[in-house]
């Protein structure tokens, strides 16, 4: 009898096993897939991060590069201030002292001087300072 029902059974118990072992195997193969895109996702997010990080650092490069120059520029333009505001007040001193040159002052501006004096304001891609086509500077 007992014999008669595990002859029965054992097919069925066969086939269960063989149906678990199918399921356990898709279900492994799934679940290494699974792991093996999130691997790739993983390197792929890292590669990324790095290429970021290069810009990124490459962009602060370019930053301090930009800030030492506008620095170096603010401090030209601060001497070419400095230049200016003493050759002003050496030039008022020079009209409340010289009748002469008080009188030169409070006149008309020589030909050319003014055309002169427009070109040097034009902006530039060099130090700031600009000499007008084929002219000397004054007192040159």
């Amino acid at each position: 009898m007992i014999g008669r029902l595990l002859g029965g059974v054992t097919p069925w118990l066969l086939a269960v096993l063989i149906g678990l072992s199918a399921f356990q195997y898709q279900y492994t193969q799934r679940a290494a897939a699974e792991r093996d895109r999130a691997e790739m996702q993983a390197e792929h997010a890292n590669d990324r991060a790095e290429i970021l990080k290069r810009h990124q650092q490459f962009q602060r490069q370019q930053i301090q590069t930009l800030n030492d120059a506008l620095a170096e520029r603010d401090r030209a333009l601060t001497i070419i201030a400095d230049d200016i505001r003493a050759s002003t007040a050496a030039l008022q001193s020079l009209g409340e002292t010289d009748a002469e040159a008080r009188e030169w002052l409070d006149g008309d501006l020589p030909t050319g001087i003014t055309d002169w004096l427009r070109e040097l304001q034009q902006p530039s891609a060099g130090d700031g300072v600009r000499l007008p086509n084929g002219t000397e500077p004054p007192n040159e």
